[in-house]
């Protein structure tokens, strides 16, 4: 009955309407489910199986108002019913007048004093996860959706939108409140004072909130700094565990702008000594576009990172490895930073093992722009790869074409070097060789029949 509504919505609606008193309650759920399905398929962001088509494509705006008709005229059925929560958030995609809209806000606020617990747990939900499993979390979304849209329309709120969306931003539960903060960072852009007005009441307790409160802080940094500071303030006094990856992100971006003084932060970091205030700023440094823009301020955060205490570097460390995994741009990195990197990876007790995935490449990248420090960061790297014993494996002959490339380097050097590369390179090769790395041997015995 649900695939069946989603495909001819409009006529499973109807029929539900004329002959409502002889479907059972289970069969009206799983029709204003396939209706909301279709909404969703069609404009929102619910992804389609490979057979799913409609049999009709109904106007939405007036798909949506025989669906508020049908919430209204059977209220006793639909009150804080699960189905219905899910027809209003797939109506709020279509809505785009202010009488809807008002009919829309006046049935979501029988659902503002649901109290309920979330129907899914484990390690792994977060307060998203658990909110968009919730029928209140349906709603909430609705209203947010809803008042995105009108303002993307500009189209006049309905008079009780502001205060409700007031009403469930201050709700109990913090999974309620992560689905206003989820959708408000589009709605601060459209309308700044009601966007903070919703930022400041779902924040009043921003316990386990800040992740989600991330995106707001971030799209605001560069033009509303004086607000941002103040919560970056916040989190560094209130903050613990993950939020203070958001506040180390926020304030090394911030010092990027020229906001908060580099050397500030750096104070700051090591003031707070929390590893992860040094993983969220190291993100931010260890990012190839912002080395590209930022390069002397990134390589020294970095630096500051990799000289902190172990768990600091480590986790610096971890990231830094985010810039061999871009093929496309080749970063740069200064030798001495290589060589902290592994110094950090080789104190890592939990996580000895690690597969260093792109290094290869990169190596292989800058042998052609310098080849003398791929070979100084080659020989780090083997000497990591040695004592720690990590997954270690020659990735489409990388190291074959690297050592192609060190070798004729070193011959062209030779004569003026007497052959200090060459013995360097050679040394390489048999380290390469005791370890077992694929494809060398091949590789030595192609170069002597040549």
């Amino acid at each position: 009955m649900r695939e069946a509504s989603s495909r001819y919505p409009s006529r499973f609606l109807s029929l539900m309407s004329a002959h409502w008193a002889d479907i059972s309650e289970g069969f009206r759920d799983d029709i204003m489910d396939g209706v909301a399905n279709y909404l969703t398929h069609r404009y929102g962001n619910l992804q389609a199986n490979g057979t799913w088509a409609p049999v009709d494509g109904p106007d939405a705006p007036t798909l949506a108002s025989c669906v508020l008709d049908e919430l209204e005229r059977h209220p006793s059925h639909w009150q804080l019913n699960r189905s219905a929560s899910d027809a209003m958030q797939a109506c709020a995609q279509v809505i785009h007048d202010t009488k809807n809209a008002a009919r829309l806000v006046f049935l979501a606020i029988g659902f503002a004093n649901l109290r309920e617990k979330s129907s899914i747990k484990g390690d792994s939900i977060d307060l998203i996860d658990t909110g968009i499993n919730m029928t209140s979390g349906h709603i909430t979304e609705a209203l947010m959706i809803l008042a995105n849209k009108l303002l993307e329309y500009s189209v006049p709120f309905p008079e009780l939108l502001s205060p409700t969306l007031r009403r469930f931003a201050d709700n109990e539960h913090p999974a309620i409140r992560a689905l206003i903060l989820r959708h408000l960072p589009y709605l601060q852009s459209l309308n700044p004072e009601l966007g903070w007005d919703l930022f400041r009441i779902a924040m009043q307790d921003a316990t386990g909130l800040w992740k989600t409160a991330e995106p707001c802080l971030y799209h605001s940094y560069h033009n509303q700094f004086e607000k941002v500071a103040l919560l970056l303030a916040r989190i560094h006094s209130e903050g613990s565990g993950e939020d203070l990856v958001t506040w180390g992100r926020i304030s090394a971006l911030s010092a990027l702008t020229g906001h908060i003084d580099f050397a500030v932060l750096l104070e700051n970091l090591k003031t707070l000594d929390a590893t992860e205030a040094w993983r969220g700023a190291a993100g931010v440094w260890t990012h190839p576009e912002n080395i590209k823009q930022h390069r002397d301020q990134c390589l020294a955060g970095i630096e500051a990172g990799l000289n902190a205490d172990r768990p600091h570097a480590v986790a610096t460390a971890r990231q830094v490895e985010h810039i061999f995994h871009d093929n496309t741009l080749v970063i740069s990195i200064p030798t001495e930073l290589i060589r902290l990197c592994f110094g950090a990876f080789e104190s890592d007790s939990e996580n000895k093992h690690r597969d260093l995935y792109g290094f290869n490449e990169w190596l292989n990248a800058t042998s052609h722009r310098d080849p003398e420090q791929a070979l100084t960061a080659t020989e780090i790297y083997l000497t990591y790869v040695a004592h720690a014993k990590p997954f270690f494996y020659d990735y489409e002959n990388r190291l074959t074409q690297l050592m192609t490339r060190l070798f004729a380097e070193a011959e062209e050097r030779e004569e003026s070097d007497q052959g200090a590369m060459l013995r360097r390179v050679v040394s390489v090769q048999d380290t390469l060789l005791s370890l077992g790395v694929n494809g060398i041997s091949d590789w030595l015995k192609a170069a002597e029949r040549q």
